[in-house]
């Protein structure tokens, strides 16, 4: 997931302690090949999907988040993004990482793995090193709230942030209402999230730069705390 660079062309992604007290993001819980899938909406307008797929493997989890953008104008394909990220985790924390884009053509790739207390990572746009924990900006773990800086997956950035808890509040997935805990960043990402009470990804939301809406709501949600 992960706005910034992306933001200022409107696509989304980047792009969370009473939800969850995680260091292995929801390991005990996680059935093998949970599947969750995101529609992405410029406005009202359908214009992707978004799925996280998590699954565990012994002793880690493993995680492999994908997007898949088409804006298209009277049969025209106006714009064309691709994303994939595999995530592995364990007692530890984030072990690995690895990530691939297609921003129109545009390619982009990171990778990075865990080095003693740290992670280290080199990308187009360089080489980073950071003290663990870290968490890259994929939003599906809610422990990423709790934290001041994310790693950007389409920047290879460290990203430094303000996270509020905004308060509980309805919200409209496309499978009908669920109450959601909604949470605000602020700083070098802006953007709005929506987790249920259980720590479950519901949504995000942020504003690019032509003004219109980027959306991504849960398909698969419903019935996560139902109204």
């Amino acid at each position: 997931m992960e706005p910034t660079e992306l933001q200022a062309r409107w696509a989304p992604t980047a792009v969370l302690g009473g939800l969850l007290a995680l260091t292995l993001p929801s390991q005990a819980s996680t059935p093998q090949g949970q599947v969750h899938r995101y529609d992405i909406l410029r406005g009202e307008t359908p214009v992707g999907v978004h799925d996280v797929r998590l699954e565990r493997v012994g002793s880690e989890l493993r995680v492999q988040s994908s997007s898949r953008i088409d804006v298209r104008l009277l049969g025209l394909n106006l714009y064309r993004f691709r994303y994939e990220a595999q995530e592995v985790w364990d007692q530890s924390g984030l072990l690995r990482l690895a990530v691939e884009v297609d921003d129109d053509g545009k390619p982009f790739r990171l990778k990075g793995r865990r080095d003693g207390d740290a992670f280290r990572w080199t990308s187009d746009a360089g080489a980073g090193e950071q003290r663990l924990p870290l968490y890259p900006t994929n939003h599906w773990d809610a422990g990423v709230l709790r934290h001041e800086q994310v790693l950007n997956t389409l920047t290879g950035h460290l990203n430094r942030v303000e996270v509020r808890h905004l308060g509980t509040e309805s919200l409209r997935l496309p499978g009908g209402q669920v109450q959601a805990e909604r949470y605000r960043y602020t700083g070098d990402l802006s953007l709005d999230a929506w987790y249920s009470d259980q720590g479950q990804w519901l949504g995000m939301q942020f504003d690019g730069q032509d003004g219109s809406q980027i959306r991504y709501l849960c398909a698969t949600c419903a019935g996560t705390g139902s109204l």
